[in-house]
């Protein structure tokens, strides 16, 4: 630390005592106009930091062999034996990505607790490079367990002219792994819980994103997507319209988790589902009267329980009400709507509210 005459500490940067503060992250001394370039400095860095997140976040929703050392093998292998073991890398590769669905929820919670101290800092304006190392090892330890992960490896069968290869899960490495938070089997899919995500427009979301509520006092379009990608197998989530102005006009259905949620969402080539005054959306076209899928909104009636089910095995996507004993079904063309999917709605009128019921 440098000082001047008479024993004065001098700013690190221009060697002037004037005006000097004193760091607590780093300890070193700054005047008043450099003190403000040293903050500038740290925000950068924490910028830095926050786009990497944002990268994580990826990773995290949506596993890519870019990152993934084991979807990278798979994948390279595949090409070495493709007419011969399609079918044995299709097998394996659903396995990885099966077990990183299944860590999925914890990794997203430790993610959420980042997320919060990073935002939480920012706003306050409350942070130094030791916040800063926290983090990046945080974030750093958790991308390594995204894209290594310490339970699964891949196992050669060198027996075969061209071997086929499986993932091998080691349990007793998984016992411990953020997917089992005690000794019980692992969860199926069939168990990770919808939730409201992403918002466009006046809507507000509730107990940890439950329930979507219109917020303007005036009709104007709400959009509303849900946490969870749909690649394959079969999945029904339950609602109840909790307020629901008549006449009914609320929009269920999905789209593309690859295309943005923008204005005019469900008029979207990539959007398929059901919306009010009798309305049948199949990416972005429009059919209106009850004999289109059987769909009739006008029986639609607040706390109705509705469950959507977004087939991705079928292509296609079911709307059944439960008190009317009806079912809808519309399908879904995977060259406009790719995988994954992701649940679609839009509120329209001041105060409708739509919660997600727990899974059955």
């Amino acid at each position: 630390m440098s000082t001047g005459i008479g024993g004065k500490k001098q700013c690190v940067t221009c060697n002037k005592s004037g005006g000097i503060l004193t760091c607590d992250g780093c300890g070193k001394t700054f005047c008043g106009k450099h003190v403000i370039e040293h903050r500038q400095e740290l925000a950068a860095k924490l910028d830095n930091i926050m786009q990497e997140h944002d990268l994580l976040q990826q990773e995290i929703e949506q596993p890519s062999a870019r990152k993934n050392s084991l979807l990278q093998k798979i994948d390279r292998w595949e090409k070495d034996s493709i007419l011969k073991i399609q079918i044995a890398a299709e097998s394996a590769r659903r396995s990885l990505l099966d077990l990183l669905e299944q860590a999925k929820a914890p990794l997203s919670k430790i993610y959420d607790d980042i997320t919060d101290d990073l935002h939480s800092a920012r706003e306050a304006d409350d942070f130094s490079e030791h916040d800063l190392d926290r983090w990046k090892k945080q974030l750093k330890d958790l991308e390594l367990q995204v894209t290594f992960p310490p339970a699964a490896k891949l196992v050669p069968d060198k027996n075969n002219p061209i071997y086929l290869m499986q993932l091998h899960i080691d349990d007793s490495l998984n016992n411990n792994s953020p997917s089992r938070k005690d000794g019980s089997a692992n969860q199926s899919n069939s168990t990770l819980q919808e939730r409201f995500l992403q918002s466009l427009g006046p809507v507000r979301f509730e107990e940890g994103g439950f329930i979507a509520r219109h917020t303007s006092p005036v009709s104007d379009y709400a959009y509303v997507r849900g946490r969870l990608l749909y690649l394959r197998g079969s999945h029904t989530i339950r609602f109840r319209l909790e307020k629901c102005k008549q006449p009914y006009y609320i929009f269920f259905g999905c789209m593309s988790s690859k295309v943005n949620l923008q204005e005019d969402a469900f008029r979207l080539p990539s959007s398929v589902g059901w919306f009010g005054s009798n309305q049948a959306y199949e990416q972005g076209r429009c059919s209106r009267g009850c004999k289109k899928s059987e769909f009739n909104s006008n029986k639609i009636q607040p706390n109705d329980v509705l469950q959507i089910t977004l087939d991705c095995s079928q292509m296609e996507i079911r709307l059944y009400h439960e008190r009317m004993k009806t079912t809808c079904v519309l399908g879904v063309d995977p060259k406009l709507t790719p995988f994954p999917w992701q649940l679609l709605m839009v509120l329209c009128n001041p105060g409708d509210t739509i919660r997600i019921l727990p899974n059955t």
